[in-house]
């Protein structure tokens, strides 16, 4: 199995040359399997450059099939949807799998707001050329997806709840734990340790500093060191810090790094946009 960051930023996407080596587009991560499967965890900024890239294959032909899995409908999560190329294709097929948040709309009501006439020309989901269908899970259970196995908890986000996912092909396994902040900072919540337990790769929430985190605590985002605490009582073989904060340019994340990884002797890295690795 390999992965490619398309978005790593949180809250909103940044740009200019401080921002260039890590990337400023938001949260948007693929996955693919050995057999060719595919898989995107979030639709941010970062999917419309995973839309190009899909356009050059199948895609762009109206032959696509494509499992899209959100954590939750914060703005960062799901602003690339309106401008993801496949779904303009006829034929291409698109299921999109998340939580009902938790304002008591549906997800499909939900991401219909969002391409209402207020804020999209596409007025409605019902717009889109391609196959999309959108279906709702309840977290703590395991999907159904082609290639892969994914098994969910729901995670507190401030004042709200996220959806962390376990996903596995070819035997390895990702953990994504993403916008996620523990009631405690040295107990992380039981599930998220399940989630982790032996993965060979835990993308976790990063936004704070260690040194910025006390004066964010409470507003629904980790420092590095709760990912270094997860991946070190679930035996996680490697951790990428995810999720940066907009304000931390290219040279703020590479101390966060070099901070962290001398605190820890699980190998650490920062999420980048770029090229695929190896899980």
């Amino acid at each position: 199995m390999k992965i490619r960051f398309w978005g790593v930023r949180g809250s909103f996407a940044m740009s200019g040359r401080d921002f260039l080596r890590y990337g400023g587009n938001t949260c948007s991560v693929e996955l693919l399997a050995n057999d060719g499967h595919r898989l995107l965890v979030d639709l941010g900024t970062g999917a419309t450059e995973f839309a190009k890239h899909l356009m050059g294959a199948e895609f762009g032909k109206g032959q696509g099939k494509l499992p899209i899995l959100l954590t939750h409908t914060h703005l960062d999560h799901i602003q690339g949807l309106p401008f993801f190329t496949p779904f303009f294709i006829k034929g291409n097929e698109i299921r999109i799998m998340g939580a009902d948040p938790i304002s008591g709309l549906s997800l499909e009501a939900t991401l219909q707001n969002q391409l209402a006439p207020h804020y999209s020309p596409l007025n409605g989901l019902e717009n889109l050329a391609a196959g999309v269908t959108i279906s709702s899970f309840v977290p703590g259970g395991t999907l159904n997806v082609p290639g892969f196995t994914v098994q969910t908890a729901a995670v507190p986000h401030g004042s709200m709840w996220t959806t962390a996912f376990r996903i596995s092909a070819d035997g390895k396994t990702v953990t994504f734990l993403s916008d996620v902040e523990y009631p405690s900072l040295d107990e992380p919540l039981p599930q998220a340790l399940a989630l982790a337990q032996d993965a060979d790769l835990l993308i976790h929430d990063a936004m704070h500093s260690d040194l910025d985190y006390e004066m964010r605590r409470g507003w629904g985002h980790s420092p590095a060191r709760a990912g270094v605490i997860v991946a070190e009582r679930a035996h996680a073989k490697r951790l990428a810090l995810f999720h940066h904060s907009p304000d931390a340019t290219d040279d703020m994340i590479d101390e966060v790094v070099v901070r962290t990884s001398g605190e820890t002797n699980v190998p650490v890295f920062a999420a980048a946009e770029g090229a695929y690795l190896d899980v």
